[in-house]
C-alpha cells in the first residue's frame, strides 16, 4: 500500500496493477479516518471515556460492516465492487436519513420528556448518546449488507 508516493500509486493505477484488495484497503482506511475526525477537537461537556468508547465502536462497526460487504461482493460474482460500495452506500444512507428523520420526532419528544421529568447524571446521558451512534452505525451497516446480499443471489 502506497501511502505518500502519488507518482507511484498513479502509475500503479494507469498500469491496471492496484488489486481490488489494495483499493479496498485505502477505502477502509478512509472511513476509519473519517469516523475518527469528527471528533478531533472534541467537546468540554462529554467524558472522555464515552469519547473513547464511541470513536472504538464506530472503528469496529465500520471496519466489520466494510470488510462483510466486501466478502459478500468477493463470493458473489465479484464485480464492480467499488462502484455497487459506493453507489449502494449512498442510497443506504438517503434511506436511513428518511427513517431517522421520521423516528427523531417521536424519540425526541420522549427523551425530551424523560430529561425534563426526571434528575438524570450526565454519564448516563452519554452512555445513551454513545448507544444510540452504535444502534444507528450497525443499522445503517445491516441495511448496506442486506443490499449486498440482495445484489449477490
Amino acid at each position: 500500500m502506497i501511502w505518500f508516493n502519488i507518482k507511484e500509486l498513479e502509475t500503479r493505477l494507469k498500469n491496471g496493477v492496484l488489486s481490488d484488495k489494495e483499493a479496498f484497503n485505502y477505502l477502509l482506511i478512509t472511513l476509519i479516518f473519517s469516523s475518527v475526525v469528527t471528533y478531533i477537537g472534541g467537546s468540554d461537556n462529554t467524558n472522555n471515556w464515552f469519547i473513547a468508547i464511541e470513536i472504538l465502536v464506530s472503528i469496529v462497526v465500520t471496519v466489520i460492516g466494510t470488510k462483510k460487504t466486501f466478502d459478500i461482493n468477493s463470493a458473489g460474482d465479484n464485480k464492480d465492487y467499488f462502484k455497487r460500495f459506493l453507489s449502494l452506500s449512498f442510497v443506504t444512507g438517503i434511506r436511513f436519513l428518511v427513517l431517522l428523520i421520521i423516528l427523531a420526532i417521536p424519540v425526541g419528544t420522549i427523551v425530551y420528556f424523560v430529561d425534563k421529568n426526571l434528575d438524570i447524571n450526565e454519564n448516563t446521558k452519554d452512555l445513551f448518546n454513545v448507544a444510540l451512534m452504535a444502534v444507528c452505525e450497525v443499522i445503517y451497516y445491516f441495511m448496506l449488507i442486506n443490499s449486498f446480499k440482495r445484489l449477490n443471489q
